[in-house]
């Protein structure tokens, strides 16, 4: 990640890690929620439009399967850490969780914090969970 990668760039950079072209980002947007355009998507990318708004940046963040909160704070010009960017991406898979499994998830960090299981392969010993 380069700090001064403008937004442009970001997102440009992201797609294709992603192996997405505009017009995939533009589907899966589609799938998720409020559709953005491919050609939308590459005016962002050259920077022609400077100042997209709330609804399209989060349509974009679907569409490139990014945390919503991680897009917005690019788009307000917060690079983040590679940490916090994980961190982001953690949390908003958790709250993407049935709440079952969240309490699965919360079960193994107790595990991993309490003294008497250190990080391992505890969470091995979860059974599968039928639905």
């Amino acid at each position: 990640m380069n700090p001064t990668e403008n937004f442009g760039d970001f997102i440009r950079r992201v797609r294709r890690q992603k192996n997405l072209s505009c017009a995939d980002v533009s589907r899966q947007s589609a799938r998720l929620g409020k559709r953005i355009a491919g050609s939308y998507v590459n005016r962002i990318e050259n920077n022609f439009i400077l100042r997209p708004s709330a609804d399209r940046l989060t349509a974009l963040a679907r569409g490139l399967s990014i945390p919503v909160e991680e897009l917005l704070a690019r788009a307000a010009g917060l690079n983040r850490s590679p940490t916090s960017s994980d961190e982001l991406n953690l949390l908003t898979r958790f709250r993407e969780l049935s709440p079952e499994r969240k309490e699965d998830v919360l079960h193994i960090v107790d595990l991993w914090h309490s003294q008497k299981c250190r990080p391992s392969h505890a969470f091995l010993n979860l059974a599968p969970r039928r639905n």
